[in-house]
C-alpha cells in the first residue's frame, strides 16, 4: 500500500503496488539497527504501472473522500505489523526454550545461590517466563480477534459502513499495540532471565531486540492509545493514516 499523487492535480491517493514488479526496490537506508531480514527501511520505485483496479481510493481530508471498504487499508497494515511484533516475541521465547534445555547455567542471574541446577530449576526464571508467556498469549488472542473482525469487513465489500469499518481499525489498533508492548517486554525480560551467556554472539539472540527497537521506533503505540481512548470515550471515528 503506497501513498501517491495524481500527476498535475496533486490529489492523493492510496494504490496497491505488487512488491515483485522488477521497478521495486526495496531494502536497508543502512544506518538502521535491525531489520535486515524484514527489508526494513527505504521503496525506491522505477516505471512501475499502476492500473485503475490498483487504485484504493482518494487520501484526501474531505469526508466521504474514502470509502470504508477501502478505508480496510489501515487496520490490515496495522494488523502485518502486529504479526511482526508476535513473530519476533513468540520466536525469542522458542530460542530462549531451547537454550534453557541445552545449557546449564555457570551462574543464576537473580541470585548467588546455587542451588538451582539450571534456569529450567530457577523459581525466579519460571516466574518471569510465566508471566512473558501470558503476555505473549494475550497479544495472540487479540491479534486473532482482529484477524476475524477484518476478515468479516472485507466479506462484506461495499455494504461495509463507517461503525463497523471504525470498530475493525479501532481491534487492529488494540492488537498492535499489545504485540508491540509483548514484543518489547519478552525482548528485555527474557534475555534477562538468560544472563550474561544472552549476550554471547553465537546465539544471537540481539537480533530480536535490535528488531523489535527498530520496527516500535517506527510505529510508536502513543498514537495508536490515543485513537483507541477517543473512540471508546466519545466515538471518534480513527483517522485514515497509513502506517510507516
Amino acid at each position: 500500500m503506497v501513498r501517491a499523487a495524481v500527476y498535475g492535480t496533486g490529489e492523493p491517493l492510496a494504490v496497491l503496488v505488487d512488491p515483485a514488479h522488477p521497478g521495486v526496490e526495496s531494502g536497508s537506508t543502512g544506518d538502521t539497527l535491525g531489520r535486515r531480514l524484514a527489508a526494513g527501511g527505504a521503496v525506491e520505485f522505477d516505471s512501475v504501472p499502476i492500473m485503475k483496479d490498483d487504485v484504493f481510493g482518494s487520501l484526501s481530508p474531505d469526508e466521504g473522500a474514502l470509502s470504508p471498504f477501502a478505508s480496510l487499508a489501515v487496520p490490515t497494515a496495522r494488523l502485518v505489523s502486529t504479526q511482526f511484533c508476535l513473530g519476533v516475541a513468540e520466536g525469542l521465547l522458542a530460542e530462549v526454550h531451547e537454550h534453557g534445555r541445552a545449557a546449564r547455567a555457570s551462574r543464576q542471574p537473580f541470585s548467588p545461590q546455587a542451588w538451582p541446577d539450571s534456569p529450567s530449576q530457577d523459581p525466579y526464571a519460571l516466574t518471569v517466563y510465566g508471566e512473558l508467556t501470558v503476555v505473549a498469549r494475550g497479544a495472540s488472542a487479540l491479534a486473532d480477534e482482529a484477524v476475524d473482525a477484518l476478515s468479516r469487513g472485507l466479506a462484506q465489500g461495499e455494504d461495509l459502513d463507517d461503525e463497523e469499518c471504525a470498530e475493525i481499525a479501532v481491534l487492529a489498533s488494540l492488537a498492535e499495540a499489545a504485540a508491540s508492548r509483548a514484543a518489547r517486554e519478552i525482548t528485555t525480560r527474557a534475555l534477562d532471565v538468560v544472563g550474561a551467556d544472552a549476550a554471547a554472539t553465537r546465539h544471537g539472540f540481539d537480533r530480536f531486540w535490535r528488531d523489535t527497537r527498530t520496527h516500535t521506533l517506527c510505529e510508536p503505540t502513543a498514537h495508536r492509545l490515543r485513537e483507541i481512548g477517543d473512540y471508546f470515550l466519545n466515538g471518534a471515528h480513527p483517522p485514515f493514516t497509513l502506517p510507516a
